[in-house]
C-alpha cells in the first residue's frame, strides 16, 4: 500500500510542477515570442495551476494516508487510488486546456506578434555536440525477446493447458487462459510490438530537429542537447528494464507453470524505482538546463510553430520530416502525426494488444 501512496506523491508532484518544467517559450502548449516570457499574466496562470492541482493533490494524498489506519482491504485501496490518480490527471488535463484557451485570447488581445522580429534560428554545428544513443542500444531486447518466443514454441507440449494471466493486488491468480499458439506468446508479441517501436523511435530522436531561442540561443541548445541525451538513455533504460520485467514473468508463469510471484515482485520493485527514479533524473537534469530569459536585449523572437500543433499536444506538419518532435507542455516528445512511421508505431504497439484482448 505505501508503495501505491508513493506513486500517487510523485504523479502529484509531477502533475503541480509541470508548467515549469516546459520550455520558457511555450507556456501551456503555446508558443510565446520572446520579449514576452517574462509576462507577469503568464506567471500567475502558472502559480494558479500549480496551486490547485497540488491542493487537490494534497487532499487526496491525505485521505489516502487515512485510509492506511482503517481496516479496508488491500485491494479497495489498490482500486481507490488508481481512480484518484486518474481523477487528478483528469482535473489536470481540463485546467490545461483552460489556460491553454486564456494565454491564445491574450497572445491575440495583446496583439504580440505584431510587437515581435520574427527570425529563423540554426547551428549546424550543434549536431557534432548531440550525444543521443545509437539505434543499436536497442537491439538486445529485441533479440532476447526473440529467442524467448522460439524457446516458447519449442517447449509447447510441455506448458499447461490453462495458465496464469492476471493477478490481484495481494498477487493471487485470479484470471486464466486456455493454452493455444498464440495465447502462449500474447505477452512477448505485445512486448516486441513495444521494442519495435522503441527502435524506431530511437532513429526518429536521432534525426529530430534542434529548436533554439532567438535570444537565448546557447542556453536553448544545452537545454536540446541535454533532452536528446538524458531522453535516449530513459528510453533505452525503460526498454531493457521492461523486456527484464515481462520476459521473467512470462517464462515463470508459462514454461516454469505458474511459479510467478517470488520471482516478479522483486523484479517489479526495480522496475519502479528505474522508472520514476529515472524519470525524476530526467526531468531534474532537464530543468538544471533551462533557459534563462532574465536579460533580454532586443525584440526578436525565434519562428513559432503554433499552427501544427492541436489543442498543444497533437503535431501534424507534412513538411517536417521529422518523426519525433519535443512536447510544447511537460517534458518529452511526441510523433509528428503527419509521418507515416507514427502510425507503423502505434500499430506495432496495439495490435497484439487487441489480439490479447480478443483471446
Amino acid at each position: 500500500m505505501l508503495f501505491i501512496v508513493s506513486i500517487f506523491i510523485f504523479v502529484g508532484v509531477l502533475e503541480t510542477l509541470t508548467p515549469f518544467l516546459s520550455r520558457k517559450t511555450t507556456v501551456f502548449g503555446v508558443s510565446i515570442p520572446e520579449p514576452y516570457v517574462q509576462h507577469q499574466q503568464l506567471q500567475l496562470f502558472k502559480k494558479h495551476y500549480s496551486m490547485l492541482v497540488g491542493s487537490i493533490a494534497a487532499a487526496f494524498l491525505l485521505g489516502q494516508i487515512s485510509l492506511l489506519f482503517t481496516s479496508i482491504q488491500e485491494e479497495k485501496f489498490v482500486l481507490l487510488s488508481f481512480i484518484l490518480l486518474f481523477v487528478i490527471l483528469l482535473i489536470s488535463a481540463a485546467l490545461y486546456m483552460f489556460y491553454h484557451i486564456k494565454i491564445i485570447k491574450l497572445k491575440k488581445h495583446e496583439n504580440w506578434e505584431a510587437h515581435v522580429k520574427t527570425v529563423y534560428v540554426t547551428d549546424l554545428s550543434i549536431r557534432d555536440r548531440d550525444e543521443v544513443l545509437s539505434p543499436k542500444f536497442f537491439i538486445l531486447p529485441i533479440i532476447v525477446n526473440l529467442a524467448l518466443i522460439t524457446f516458447t514454441y519449442m517447449n509447447y507440449n510441455s506448458i499447461p493447458d490453462v495458465f496464469a494471466t492476471h493477478w490481484n493486488a495481494a498477487g493471487e491468480v485470479d484470471g486464466w487462459t486456455e493454452k493455444t499458439w498464440i495465447s502462449v506468446i500474447v505477452m512477448p508479441l505485445i512486448l516486441l510490438g513495444i521494442q519495435i517501436s522503441v527502435f524506431i523511435m530511437s532513429f526518429g530522436m536521432k534525426s529530430a530537429k534542434i529548436q533554439l531561442s532567438a535570444q537565448a540561443k546557447e542556453a536553448s541548445a544545452n537545454r536540446e542537447l541535454a533532452q536528446r541525451k538524458y531522453g535516449s538513455w530513459y528510453l533505452a533504460a525503460m526498454n531493457h528494464n521492461m523486456t527484464i520485467l515481462l520476459v521473467v514473468l512470462h517464462y515463470t508463469t508459462v514454461i516454469l507453470k505458474n511459479q510467478t510471484v517470488p520471482y516478479f515482485f522483486p523484479l517489479f520493485i526495480v522496475f519502479m524505482i528505474v522508472t520514476l527514479g529515472g524519470l525524476i533524473l530526467f526531468t531534474w537534469k532537464l530543468s538544471k538546463s533551462n533557459e534563462r530569459f532574465g536579460d533580454l536585449h532586443t525584440n526578436e523572437t525565434a519562428a513559432a510553430d503554433d499552427r501544427y500543433w492541436k489543442w498543444g499536444i497533437v503535431y501534424i506538419n507534412k513538411n517536417d520530416p521529422s518523426l519525433l518532435v519535443q512536447k510544447k507542455y511537460g517534458v518529452g516528445w511526441t510523433v509528428n502525426m503527419a509521418n507515416k512511421w507514427s502510425y507503423i508505431i502505434l500499430l506495432v504497439i496495439f495490435v497484439p494488444i487487441l489480439l490479447f484482448i480478443s483471446l
